[in-house]
């Protein structure tokens, strides 16, 4: 069991291909594997949290660094949390600084005082540059891409958080 909600629709105009072209910052893994499998994720969501601390650790050592799956992670903010979208926003913003994943663990671990929007301390902790990143949060640009992700797991009845695709890569 996890989180559920029905995501928001897609913005006006906005394709569901556009999720397509996310940034490879969220992606892990040899580009060679056979495997690709996606999480889509709530950054506020327990049982997100949860796959993150005691699933993804062992997903990582047994099967991405060795080469066996490509991982990717996609944003599905539920509803039922307001502080999803500035989380997933934060957590892509550290991604242009190389910090994706390390922001990601923190976002988990601060989980219950998002409301306070610890992301600019955050930052500073990552050793990002803080105005870089403050500038990124206050552009649209990424949560246009969140907003892609979740229009992307709606367009495929992906309603709760954490689920995951996996399959096999073919090359065409």
């Amino acid at each position: 069991a996890g989180c559920a909600t029905t995501p928001p629709p897609p913005p006006e105009g906005e394709s569901e291909t556009d999720a397509a072209a996310a940034a490879p910052f969220n992606e892990l893994g040899s580009a060679d594997a056979p495997l690709l499998m996606i999480e889509f994720s709530d950054l506020q969501c327990s049982f997100c949290a949860r796959h993150a601390s005691q699933t993804f650790p062992e997903l990582r050592r047994n099967y991405i660094d060795t080469g066996k799956l490509r991982y990717a992670v996609r944003d599905l903010p539920l509803q039922i949390h307001r502080d999803a979208v500035p989380a997933a926003v934060a957590a892509r913003c550290a991604g242009e600084q190389g910090k994706f994943w390390e922001m990601r663990q923190a976002i988990y671990l601060a989980r219950g005082r998002l409301d306070q929007e610890p992301y600019a301390a955050m930052a500073g902790e990552l050793g990002l540059d803080v105005d870089r990143f403050e500038a990124c949060r206050r552009d649209d640009r990424q949560a246009a891409n969140v907003r892609a992700d979740a229009a992307l797991a709606a367009g495929e009845g992906i309603a709760s958080t954490p689920a995951f695709v996996i399959g096999r890569v073919v090359e065409g």
